[in-house]
Parts: C-alpha cells; structure tokens; sequence
C-alpha cells in the first residue's frame, strides 16, 4: 500500500508540472528524473535502482546586499521522491536545496530535509530504520548543457542522526536530468 502511495505521489508531481498554468509554471524552477543506485554502502542488505523524480521551487524574491547571506538565506524548497524498484525501501522527502555555480557550465548544490519511508523500522529485518520519518541529505555536481538542461551526479543519504533506536540508513548514488524553465 506504502509503496502505491509513493508511486502515485511520484506520478502527481510529473503530471503537475506537465498540466500546470503558467501561474503554477512560475513558481516552478526545475524539475528533475534521475536513477540513482539504492543502498551503496557496503553491509546493507537492500539493492536495486531507485527511480528518482524532484521539483525544485523558485528562490524567494528577497535579495539581501551581502553575498553570504544571499546565498544561506535564499535556499530553493524541493519536493522529491525515491521509488525503489524491487521492493526495496522508498522515500517521500522535502527540504532546502542550496546551489553554487562554480562556472557558467558547473555548479555545486547541498540539499538538506526530512523523508518518510516504508522500510522496517524495527523488528528482525537486517536493515533497520528506526523511525519512519528521517534525515535527508544530498550532494550533487550539475554540468548545464545548455540554459535549460543540466545533467547532476549526486550522492543522497537517509537517516535518522541516531535519535531512534536502529539507524541503518540508505545512502543511494547516481544520475539525474533536471530541466528548468525559463
């Protein structure tokens, strides 16, 4: 049941951001389909692909003089999900992206939030999450092939920082192609 939730949420995004009005559309920035490696660390017993789908929100219209704080304060709100495609444990997350651009083509970002999950939370099962809402964390490196395609190598971790009695936590690597609108 978890898992068709996951799914459908997945769908709605895509199907919102293809239907929206130009309205909607502007407060859109990016969104994102990858496939990322599930569970990369050594240890874990889960495996597969993650089939991940992400929409980034505007930044706010605020600009402050200062660059620091222009850039920690003016985060863009991101919506994701992870579906794992063999059963394995997917996620629902949202949190705050931040993005550097290193070069016209190269840019850096951090993303930081929480994630709902279906995996075990206790029991007898040998990955063990603890609680079913978590930390989220990701690091991407983006290559714009042009102003609206870029194509991102990220790594993303799930966990829940040991505030909940087991903690495997997942840690999924891979590819995504995010679009932006202009």
């Amino acid at each position: 049941m978890t898992r068709k939730l996951a799914i459908a949420a997945a769908a709605a995004v895509g199907i919102s951001v293809v239907t929206s009005d130009a309205k909607a559309q502007s407060l859109l920035d990016e969104v994102r389909l990858g496939v990322l490696a599930h569970s990369i660390e050594s240890g874990q017993s889960e495996g597969g692909a993650d089939i991940n789908v992400e929409v980034l929100f505007r930044r706010p219209s605020i600009s402050y003089r200062d660059a620091l704080a222009n850039f920690f304060l003016r985060p863009r709100v991101h919506a994701g999900a992870a579906i794992n495609t063999i059963g394995d444990t997917s996620q629902i997350y949202v949190g705050l992206t931040w993005d550097l651009k290193i070069t016209q083509r190269i840019s850096l970002e951090a993303s930081f939030g929480g994630a709902w999950h279906d995996g075990p939370t206790h029991g007898a099962a040998p990955d063990l999450y603890g609680c079913s809402v978590n930390f989220r964390e990701s690091f991407s490196v983006g290559y714009a092939l042009n102003d609206a395609w870029t194509v991102y190598g990220m790594i993303a971790h799930m966990s829940n920082a040991n505030l909940c009695d087991h903690n495997s936590g997942i840690t999924s690597a891979g590819v995504r192609v995010g679009y932006r609108f202009n």
